[in-house]
């Protein structure tokens, strides 16, 4: 995996979030301060990354129109799929981590960190190595 094809896999999940949260806060009443919180995080990260993919010359993936999380019927069911999301995420982090330098590790970094915290507040248990099976 190149640096490159890494960003667009970490952006391609960034578009599932900004289209999940908004879901998840529409069905889930009492998930709606949470939601809209991720979903205005992670609607800034799909943009900075969005904007140093094309700073790289390339052009970045675009959205699904919709996407596959299960069933939404229950809080619960909100917050599996909300921290399956962000685990997933921590993942697509740490393998830009392994790849990345200076700078662009960093941010991966202090990604990997935010995407594990938000695990967390989704109700995950905390884990040794986040992003790790």
């Amino acid at each position: 995996m190149t640096i490159t094809q890494a960003l667009q896999a970490w952006l391609a999940l960034e578009h599932e979030a900004v289209w999940l949260y908004p879901v998840l806060g529409a069905r889930r009443d009492d998930l709606v301060d949470r939601a809209t919180a991720s979903f205005e995080a992670h609607r800034d990260t799909r943009d900075a990354l969005v904007t140093r993919l094309r700073a790289l010359d390339v052009v970045p993936v675009t959205a699904a129109l919709a996407y596959t999380v299960g069933p939404l019927s229950t809080t619960a069911d909100a917050r599996t799929a909300a921290q399956s999301l962000e685990s997933r995420i921590a993942a697509a982090c740490l393998a830009l981590v392994g790849l990345a330098e200076d700078a662009l590790r960093r941010y991966a970094v202090s990604n990997l960190t935010k995407a594990a915290v938000a695990e967390q507040t989704w109700g995950a248990e905390p884990r040794a190595f986040p992003g790790l099976p």
